[in-house]
């Protein structure tokens, strides 16, 4: 299925009627073929365009190029070079005077920012992509109100958020962007599971929420299934192998977890190695694999200095807390637990930073 915006650069393309206009516009379209996950393609418009201009650059093709290269880098495997591309789409935008790459390079550099716990540099972006944007530019607008969106969620102010997400709805239906209207409805369900499990981690399980995760991410696959999304194809199903774990589905957590772990390590999910390794090591450990369990906590165990976030490693540190008082090890569990309520107090800190940052720079700028 070719979406709308699809359709609606190749129209461009055809009626530019000069030739950096046309391969500013190629260079975007590579950027939502990465997007989409058709990342071959993209790569080869990508080399083309760097071929055609390596004698004779352009600062605005260059820059769309640069875009287009971070897209490549994120939807390829989460990479954080992806994150210095954009940073080079940001400033030849600047070189180029084109505020249009400009305030689309700034509202990627937030969703980025986000994604790395940079709280601060995330909310100056969004104000800058905010301020930047016409109100025609669905793209960049969108992406803003997503970020927006993902940091009050992030921050357990859901109510602050929904009025954001469906923003972000409405500029990606203008566009006809379904790749953006996929994202909405993966990260809304990605932090429905976060926040579920922080829940069920800390004590205080409430199965709905992880029932609204486990349908959002019904609603997630369905719709990305009608398109035809591939990028990133691993990250829907990992995270309902987590939302089985919370809900006792030990079995059908462990098939996925079977199906997609390796595939997820590749697709950038490695930052989370641990916490995922010792979820598996629970489920296991519930339905009576005890070997296999014991060598999956001993692997998450290694892993756990290396998972980027404090979320994942606060999970993982609960999650091996609980497999240790299973199998009676009390000392190793004791000490599990305590750095597991370090590191959720850390989170807590985040969750109230996103909020305050978000609530000061949006005082200031127009939505």
């Amino acid at each position: 299925m070719k979406s709308r915006l699809l359709s609606s650069l190749d129209a461009a393309i055809a009626a530019a009627t000069q030739p950096i206009q046309a391969d500013c516009l190629r260079a975007e379209r590579a950027g939502l073929l990465a997007r989409q996950g058709q990342l071959a393609e993209a790569r080869t418009v990508i080399s083309s365009l760097q071929a055609q201009y390596a004698m004779k650059s352009n600062a605005a093709v260059s820059g769309w190029v640069a875009l287009a290269e971070g897209l490549l880098s994120h939807f390829s495997d989460l990479n954080r070079a992806a994150h210095d591309r954009m940073r080079r789409a940001y400033a030849l935008s600047g070189a180029a005077r084109d505020i249009r790459l400009q305030a689309l390079a700034s509202a990627w550099l937030a969703h980025m920012d986000y994604a790395s716990y940079d709280l601060e540099p995330m909310a100056r972006h969004v104000a800058e992509a905010l301020q930047l944007a016409d109100a025609e530019h669905h793209g960049a607008r969108a992406r803003a109100c997503l970020v927006v969106a993902l940091a009050y969620h992030f921050g357990n102010r859901f109510e602050s958020a929904q009025p954001w997400y469906a923003k972000a709805r409405l500029h990606a239906n203008a566009e006809g962007d379904e790749a953006m209207l996929s994202a909405i409805m993966y990260n809304m369900a990605g932090l429905l599971t976060d926040q579920a499990r922080q829940l069920m981690l800390t004590g205080t399980h409430d199965t709905s929420v992880a029932r609204r995760a486990m349908l959002s991410l019904e609603s997630t696959s369905n719709f990305d299934a009608l398109i035809g999304t591939a990028s990133l194809n691993s990250l829907v199903p990992l995270n309902r192998a987590r939302v089985c774990s919370m809900q006792g589905q030990w079995a059908e957590a462990v098939s996925l977890y079977e199906a997609h772990f390796s595939d997820g390590l590749l697709q950038g999910l490695d930052r989370m190695r641990a916490w995922l390794g010792a979820d598996l090591a629970w489920c296991r450990l519930q339905l009576g694999q005890t070997e296999q369990a014991l060598k999956d906590t001993l692997a998450a165990e290694t892993a756990i200095a290396h998972d980027r976030d404090v979320d994942d490693r606060a999970s993982a540190h609960s999650r091996l807390a609980q497999i240790f008082t299973q199998i009676g090890q009390t000392e190793a569990a004791a000490r599990h637990s305590a750095q597991a309520d370090v590191d959720w107090r850390a989170h807590e800190c985040d969750q109230a930073l996103a909020v305050a940052v978000m609530d000061k720079v949006l005082a200031k700028t127009r939505g």
